[in-house]
């Protein structure tokens, strides 16, 4: 059949470089192979759970029967895997302290991978309005994420000023907000429903790349 003069085809997806792809593969076989060889590997990375990264690791626990072990910081996951207290750590790669892996000279990137994080957003207590219409309003969150709540705040929020209040985890976020230390926090699913929290705005997860470090 003739393609129609005013259509436009969609061209075929472009495949990665043959030495990407294999490149790719043989990190993942190599780390399989070796988490079969040694059940209960110990992964570290961020906790309490529910936060993004407990999240990751858990799917990757559940299929290669890894052990978890949370840390409250990244900078704790570093320690633990430099001490060689842990075999591996989980980390994301929106994380702003990663290079830090990346550079230490003793570990290595071992494997990376793809997957979406849960819902995200603004939440506040279920039983409060944030402090007031006007003024300014205090927001718990991560550093990596604080950009969600310029894109997500609705328009009675837009325009107050922010002070930040700095929390190492979405899960901390959640409950630094539950225990009155702020007006919103920026957190996870997990948070809201663990803290009985509501939204005001939120957003679907973000597919992002996780890196696995091990010892050199």
């Amino acid at each position: 059949m003739a393609t129609r003069p005013d259509s436009v085809a969609e061209p075929p997806a472009a495949p990665l470089p043959g030495p990407l792809t294999e490149a790719y593969g043989q990190r993942w076989r190599r780390l399989v192979d070796r988490w079969a060889e040694r059940p209960g590997t110990v992964l570290a990375t961020l906790g309490p759970p529910g936060t993004s990264s407990h999240l990751a690791a858990t799917f990757l626990a559940g299929r290669h029967g890894l052990r978890i072990e949370l840390s409250d910081t990244f900078d704790a996951v570093l320690a633990a895997l430099v001490e060689r207290r842990v075999d591996q750590a989980l980390v994301p790669s929106a994380y702003q302290g990663l290079t830090r892996f990346h550079w230490h000279r003793d570990l290595r990137l071992e494997a990376y991978f793809a997957q979406a994080t849960p819902e995200y957003g603004i939440a506040a207590r279920a039983d409060r309005e944030p402090s007031g219409p006007v003024g300014e309003v205090t927001v718990a969150a991560l550093w990596e994420v604080r950009r969600i709540f310029a894109d997500l705040a609705p328009a009675p929020l837009a325009d107050r000023p922010v002070r930040w209040v700095d929390a190492d985890s979405t899960q901390h976020a959640a409950e630094i907000l539950a225990a009155g230390g702020a007006d919103l926090a920026v957190t996870n699913a997990p948070g809201v429903r663990r803290h009985a929290l509501r939204w005001v705005a939120s957003r679907p997860g973000a597919e992002i790349v996780w890196t696995l470090f091990g010892h050199r």
